[in-house]
């Protein structure tokens, strides 16, 4: 049995590809930068910048996370750009942080919380358990 559900998750990742990369809000058609550079000058933030490709890289890895988690095990980037993305269900605005976290907002105002799992601070200790 668990034979056939490998194989049929390889066979939906093979025919349905937006499916098996899809981000946690979707595939995305369109990536617009509107902001870079955004943070203190004395922390270097006017050097940071992304590219509509680093962006989609960005969701394609985050994992949706609570206020307590980006404060527990991610540190804190004074650096941002923004700018809107879209997908099947919304355009969204999003903001992403040089240390790895970010946020989308809804154009009904809900916010999302996103961090990138390979840039969680090493100051957070061990990983978290179940």
């Amino acid at each position: 049995m668990t034979k056939h559900l490998v194989h049929l998750g390889l066979l939906t990742s093979l025919l349905f590809p937006a499916m098996a990369l899809a981000t946690p809000i979707g595939p995305i058609t369109k990536i617009v930068v509107t902001e870079t550079g955004v943070g203190p000058k004395n922390e270097g933030c006017a050097s940071f910048a992304v590219t509509p490709n680093q962006i989609r890289a960005f969701f394609d890895k985050a994992v949706l996370i609570s206020g307590r988690q980006q404060h527990d095990f991610f540190l804190h980037g004074p650096c941002a750009a923004r700018g809107t993305l879209e997908t099947r269900y919304d355009t969204w605005h999003w903001e992403i942080r040089n240390m790895g976290t970010g946020s989308i907002t809804a154009t009904n105002g809900d916010t999302f919380l996103l961090a990138d799992p390979s840039q969680e601070s090493s100051l957070a200790g061990d990983s978290p358990g179940p």
